[in-house]
């Protein structure tokens, strides 16, 4: 069985989209595993990873109305905002202290 892999926020995206009006009714029993999983998890955490085995018709149903990275590598997320956190490290670090581009001494033309 498959296993799914997003986090609170995604889940609950995808719980909107199983739902809504405008898509195909999903497998029986799917929104239920869903609304477990959401009531389970604490409402503070919505970037948390949590993970829910499902059948095959139900994980389809999942990655055709969720989010394009529906659990198939759980770290790149951690390695993306990783990433992330350390262009923003050398972006603040090339920046000038004072707002000025020269390294404070004033030069006359």
């Amino acid at each position: 069985m498959p296993r799914i892999t997003l986090t609170m926020a995604e889940w609950q995206e995808v719980m909107r989209e199983l739902t809504g009006a405008h898509t195909a009714p999903p497998p029986p029993g799917v929104v239920e595993r869903i609304q477990a999983l959401l009531a389970q998890a604490p409402s503070g955490w919505p970037d948390q990873v949590f993970e829910l085995e499902l059948d095959d018709s139900s994980a389809e149903a999942v990655r055709a109305v969720g989010p394009s990275s529906t659990g198939d590598d759980p770290g790149s997320r951690q390695r993306a905002a990783s990433i992330s956190e350390a262009m923003q490290i050398i972006w603040d670090h090339q920046q000038p202290d004072d707002g000025s581009d020269d390294d404070g001494q004033r030069v006359s033309v």
